[in-house]
């Protein structure tokens, strides 16, 4: 008996051995016993083999498809984008009636959009449903306190919730791009929040989600092209206004992100963006000049960052050294030529205002750095991270130290002096992202310049004897933070707002401040006696 180089027809179906004996006549045992005909089977090529495998799979394929065809029915690509156009709709129409959403988006116009108008919306309630419904909920849930939208706090955390549960669908699972969903992604940057039930997407990777997209989009100019897989998504039309404007509040985003953490700007200034300006200011309407000027200042102070190294932490620029002001006066100059141009219409606005006073307090930053301090300086800005023992110690200070460390109290005291002042409405209009984290830079700048100048031994303390105790009012701004407080939390109870909460959360000045005074006064007593 021996086995066969290739089996019968039979033994191949079976897949059993085909062992063929001498006595019966060349036939397999099996076949010879079932008294079949053994034929070797014919030869098959490893391709044959392989289709009959691709055309099973085409086979179950086709067959998985027919069944989910019955059970669901079959769609265009438009007429999917047009239901779940109307899926975001009908929840929000179950949740804010169209009557109120029409009320909001005039809100919008007037307080936000009048402070800070980085994203413009149609003042007509069905154009923007028709053309943006995604930026609709956004700026619905994000814009507004739960008090202006008219719903308790879950139904508000839900808005919420929901919108940047469209956003990351959009954005990370369905890979979709525009200038809409660019520009929703920019008010929940801006306007910022968190819900009672956990946070949902950090200010910071909004922010850079927004601007990698529209650099994707084609409206970062060619100097930031699009990554290959969104070469042929690009934006019909890069040089339109409403692109070239939200370009900008990408530069906005991107350059706040990059001074509070104190981080280099992923995306810097570049000529497209300040051809941008240009054609903004030339072309656009008043909001746009409001708009553009923010966009001026705020280029100033990351100019004033990146030539003081503000944000690269390792590198150590001397406050006590003459050719450093010889720098500071150079960017004081630009600060004041900016503040110069300012069309008189706009020389009130407190928004410019605030952000005058916090460009100078930062070209002046440096007289409280040290080389191993620098990190102190970024958010969150608590009393944990106040320097208390890392301060700087010159020998002999010298004329424009001195110069530097009064500026700084007196820009940081009219920083709080000017959003104290503001209408309480306007205030909860400007975005938590970069209004409130200004207000709480210049009251630790504040406070980390008086305890390095009223530390006892401390240099600074021993020469700076025109700034007494007193100069500094601590406890007047501190008052003029918690009326201001008080008064946003009547407007907004439930601190559905996060610029509410950032201010209440100034309430550990007075506490601190007396405990730093406790501090002092039994110091002075021990070296009395």
């Amino acid at each position: 008996m021996k086995k066969r180089l290739r089996a019968c027809e039979e033994c191949h179906r079976l897949k059993i051995k085909c062992d063929v004996s001498a006595s019966t006549g060349g036939a397999c045992e099996r076949c010879n016993r079932n008294s079949l005909e053994c034929v070797p089977a014919a030869p098959r090529l490893q391709r044959d083999r392989v289709s009959e495998l691709e055309a099973r799979v085409q086979e179950l394929s086709n067959a998985l498809q027919e069944q989910r065809s019955s059970a669901t029915p079959s769609w265009s690509t438009g007429t999917l984008l047009e239901n779940h156009n109307d899926a975001i709709l009908s929840f929000l129409d179950a949740r804010i009636l169209p009557s109120k959403q029409q009320e909001l988006l005039y809100l919008y116009a007037n307080q936000a959009g009048a402070v800070w108008p980085v994203v413009r919306m149609p003042m007509e309630l069905d154009t923007i449903r028709s053309t943006s419904p995604v930026l609709l909920l956004s700026v619905l849930a994000y814009a507004f306190t739960q008090e202006a939208q008219g719903v308790d706090i879950d139904v508000h955390d839900e808005l919420v919730r929901e919108t940047m549960r469209v956003l990351g669908d959009e954005v990370i699972a369905k890979g979709s791009r525009s200038l809409e969903l660019v520009q929703a992604l920019l008010v929940a940057t801006f306007w910022s929040k968190e819900t009672r039930k956990g946070k949902y997407g950090s200010c910071y990777q909004l922010a850079q989600l927004a601007s990698d997209m529209a650099i994707d989009l084609g409206i970062a100019g060619f100097a930031l092209q699009p990554s290959p897989v969104a070469y042929f998504c690009r934006y019909e039309n890069p040089t339109f206004l409403e692109a070239r404007r939200t370009w900008l509040a990408c530069f906005l985003a991107l350059s706040t992100w990059s001074i509070s953490v104190r981080r280099p700007n992923t995306v810097s200034w570049d000529a497209h963006h300040q051809e941008c300006l240009l054609h903004l200011e030339s072309q656009g309407d008043s909001s746009d000049l409001l708009f553009c000027q923010i966009v001026r200042i705020t280029k100033l102070i990351e100019d004033i960052s990146n030539t003081l190294c503000l944000c690269h932490l390792a590198t150590f620029v001397d406050g006590n050294d003459y050719s450093s002001h010889f720098t500071i006066e150079s960017l004081k100059d630009k600060v004041d030529a900016w503040a110069a141009q300012v069309p008189h219409y706009l020389a009130s606005s407190q928004t410019l205002k605030v952000w005058h006073h916090v460009a100078m307090i930062h070209l002046h930053e440096i007289a409280l750095h040290t080389p191993t301090n620098k990190a102190s300086f970024a958010a969150p800005f608590i009393p944990g991270r106040i320097p208390i023992q890392d301060f700087p110690r010159p020998a002999n200070i010298i004329p424009p130290l001195k110069t530097a460390l009064e500026a700084i109290v007196h820009h940081c005291q009219a920083v709080i002096e000017t959003i104290a002042d503001i209408d309480p409405v306007l205030a909860l209009g400007l975005p938590p992202f970069s209004f409130a984290p200004t207000a709480l830079y210049s009251l630790y700048v504040l406070v980390t310049t008086m305890v390095v100048s009223t530390t006892p031994e401390n240099t600074y303390g021993q020469y700076l004897t025109n700034l007494p105790m007193g100069s500094f009012r601590i406890e007047h701004c501190g008052l003029r933070l918690r009326t201001l407080t008080s008064r946003m939390t009547a407007l907004d109870p439930t601190m559905s707002c996060y610029t509410t909460r950032l201010f209440d959360a100034t309430s550990w000045l007075e506490e601190w401040y007396i405990n730093y005074m406790s501090i002092l006064e039994r110091f002075e007593m021990n070296l009395v006696t």
